[in-house]
């Protein structure tokens, strides 16, 4: 018995990663928690947090697609994710990915160095804010990468 089809599409400002793809599962984490959609789902609208939207193919594979946040909606025969960023797991270059968490792991180490003493300024505070989301970004990209390694291509 074949599983029930729907259509996903991920675009961004700058691609279209996948359009109408007929899929039977996807499943992300949203600002609320984790959650999977299936044919027929009760429609919503919910931010992403920054990591990985997973989806089933109807031959049973599934697969990966790093986002760096955005919104997904999800009708009973559609789900449509407008991310801030996204790319396949081999489109990651990890090592680059490694070196920007360094990187932003360090501006924070920084500035939670002058805010305990008091001297961060609206300036430095606002670098501050910019350093989690890059810390953010790079954490989702290398997990998605980690994670890509078992499932099957």
């Amino acid at each position: 018995m074949s599983e029930i089809t729907f259509k996903l599409t991920v675009v961004s400002p700058d691609k279209s990663l996948l359009v109408d793809v007929p899929v039977t599962a996807v499943g992300a984490k949203g600002t609320e928690g984790d959650f999977t959609a299936l044919a027929y789902h009760v429609p919503f609208l919910t931010d992403l947090k920054p990591g990985e939207v997973w989806y089933q193919t109807p031959d049973g594979v599934r697969n990966l697609v790093s986002v760096s946040g955005g919104f997904i909606e999800v009708l009973p025969d559609k789900v449509t994710v407008l991310a801030d960023s996204c790319e396949f797991p081999d489109e990651i270059d990890e090592e680059r990915a490694k070196r920007a968490k360094q990187r932003a792991e360090l501006k924070l180490k920084q500035a939670h160095e002058l805010a305990a003493q008091g001297l961060l300024s609206s300036d430095q505070e606002a670098e501050m804010r910019k350093a989690e989301i890059k810390l953010h970004r790079a954490l989702a990209r290398i997990k998605t990468v980690d994670k890509s390694r078992s499932f099957k291509r």
